[in-house]
């Protein structure tokens, strides 16, 4: 027993010398976890620390590099630019002649390609100008124009506290590289479904939906429900109504089918209802639901204003009509049509207008109400239209030419030109007449002349060119205004007897030009182009009217 004893604190005395060996020989106070717990976990924090420094080092270092290469790119783009205008400026006049701007233009377009081997500028797999999506070239060639195919706003690293810093800036913010239009004109105003989650409702108050107990009692007993789980508006039905169930077997919780966006509460009749919020909690308020619920009666809460996501269904729209119809796209000298019938989702319908391969892009507001439209494409004019009398690009609030399209966007941002402030030469009174802008007549002789002077959209031309009609003595029978049932643009329908309707400016307005209405037609409508197409204000798209201007010898183009 003795021997035994004694063997044993030699055993622990070897093991005490090798682990102070082992630590003599490693520097180190322990080399194994399960030597000293308590350490170990110090040591592991202090690694991670350590380790997540050296990373932010490398970070920055990479960071100043593309930083450093994003500013050259930059002070490139200012060299071509000022060059591209240095040339415009010496082509305007009379000191250059049509060959001398048509040398000049391949001059410009050379420029562009210049200008676009920058824009895709890359170091290391990061395209400066790709905002978030800096892993692929963000433009690329496409309908004889650019197409600018990256998202976001830029990427971001871990660089500690500089965190908030973007390594790659977008081509939108560099070069205008997207068009500003089209920007919905309506509130789709969606309805919620069973699967909309709770973070995608504005809520009752406007805050959002705070998840959190609620109080829900019936005749008198109260039920607590635990909604800080709930994900989606089905989560919150099913808790309610499994609540109200424990006392009234027959009560139930529902989504509104009158509105779509809101709950609806039916306690069976002889008994009520009565929901609040538990404590400090507010996600009753925020549902909507605070109150009392009569018995034999369905009583609904207050509106959730659901956002618009790409997940929406696009039955849940308002004010979309059934079956859907179809839609026109140009850009860039082509023609798409899409049917929207077969696709059931907002992501969807991104998706397929992407899929025409016509530069065109579908958005979710920021606001989360409505849809845009951009154009991807420089050089390219856009416009959404109606087919065959359709309805569905007004119903998305995305027709490019509406009654709510702004006259200051027509011919590119250079708005429609019109006669006003008119003074009569002889009494030096001002002249109502001379501020008149077109004139139409009719197949039976009759004219309507039009001031537009108090316009800011089309639909304000044609309620004064309407007022215009009957100050005349025209009756809607015979004529009226409108937008094109077909495509983009204003239309005229004249149906009294005669040859011809005419339409053109006068008081040298230029009005009916600007507005793509001047002309005649023997038919009954006179049926006006669309000059309020979208096109990108960026740099590649002036270089490019520039080097078109050039070529075409246009000096008022090239200025």
């Amino acid at each position: 027993m003795a021997s035994q004893i004694a063997l044993g604190g030699i055993q622990r005395s070897n093991r005490g010398l090798l682990a102070v060996q082992v630590q003599l020989a490693s520097g180190m106070q322990f080399t194994r976890p399960s030597d000293n717990a308590i350490g170990a976990s110090s040591v592991t924090v202090l690694d991670d620390l350590i380790e997540r420094r050296s990373q932010r080092g490398v970070n920055l270092a990479q960071a100043d590099a593309v930083l450093n290469s994003l500013d050259a790119s930059l002070g490139d783009v200012t060299d071509i630019l000022q060059e591209a205008r240095g040339i415009g400026l010496s082509q305007i006049g009379i000191g250059s002649d049509a060959a001398t701007r048509r040398n000049q233009s391949a001059v410009i377009d050379s420029l562009i390609q210049s200008l676009s081997q920058i824009a895709n500028r890359e170091q290391r797999g990061i395209h400066y100008f790709g905002g978030d999506s800096h892993g692929a070239e963000p433009f690329g060639s496409l309908l004889n124009g650019l197409q600018y195919r990256a998202e976001g706003l830029g990427m971001r690293a871990d660089l500690g506290l500089a965190s908030d810093v973007r390594l790659t800036i977008s081509g939108e913010q560099a070069f205008g590289a997207l068009s500003a239009r089209v920007r919905g004109d309506r509130d789709l105003d969606p309805s919620m479904t069973a699967t909309t989650r709770l973070s995608d409702l504005r809520g009752a108050t406007g805050v959002g939906i705070r998840v959190g107990s609620i109080e829900v009692e019936v005749n008198g007993t109260p039920v607590l429900v635990n909604l800080g789980d709930a994900d989606s508006v089905e989560d919150v039905r099913a808790a309610i109504q499994t609540a109200m169930q424990t006392v009234d077997p027959l009560a139930t919780a529902t989504i509104d089918p009158a509105t779509g966006d809101r709950f609806a509460i039916t306690p069976s009749a002889g008994n009520t209802v009565i929901i609040r919020d538990s404590n400090q909690a507010s996600a009753a308020g925020d549902l909507g639901l605070v109150g009392t619920y009569v018995g034999g009666a369905t009583t609904t809460g207050a509106d959730l204003d659901p956002r618009l996501t790409t997940l929406t269904s696009l039955d849940s729209l308002s004010g979309l009509t059934s079956p859907r119809g179809t839609l026109r796209i140009r850009n860039g000298g082509q023609v798409r049509e899409l049917n929207l019938s077969q696709y059931d989702t907002v992501q969807e319908f991104q998706n397929a207008v992407a899929a025409l391969n016509i530069g065109a892009r579908v958005e979710i507001d920021p606001d989360g109400r409505r849809l845009n439209v951009k154009n991807e494409l420089s050089g390219g004019h856009m416009s959404i239209e109606e087919v065959g009398g359709g309805t569905i690009a007004t119903e998305l609030g995305i027709r490019s030419f509406a009654l709510s399209t702004k006259l200051a966007d027509f011919a590119d941002g250079r708005g429609v030109k019109q006669s006003s402030g008119s003074v009569d030469a002889i009494t030096g009174l001002p002249d109502p007449a001379a501020d008149r802008d077109f004139r139409i007549t009719l197949k039976d002789g009759r004219t309507i002349e039009v001031d537009i002077g108090t316009s800011s959209t089309v639909e304000d031309v044609l309620s004064l060119t309407m007022a215009a009609a009957s100050a005349a003595g025209v009756s809607i029978a015979d004529f009226s205004a409108s937008l094109n049932a077909d495509g983009n643009g204003i239309s005229f329908t004249d149906n009294t007897p005669g040859a011809k309707t005419f339409v053109a400016s006068i008081n040298n307005s230029g009005t009916a030009e600007a507005l793509g209405i001047a002309g005649d037609t023997s038919t009954a409508i006179l049926a006006g182009t669309d000059r309020a197409t979208v096109a990108v204000d960026g740099a590649f798209a002036h270089l490019m009217t520039l080097r078109d201007a050039l070529l075409a010898n246009d000096e008022a183009g090239i200025s």
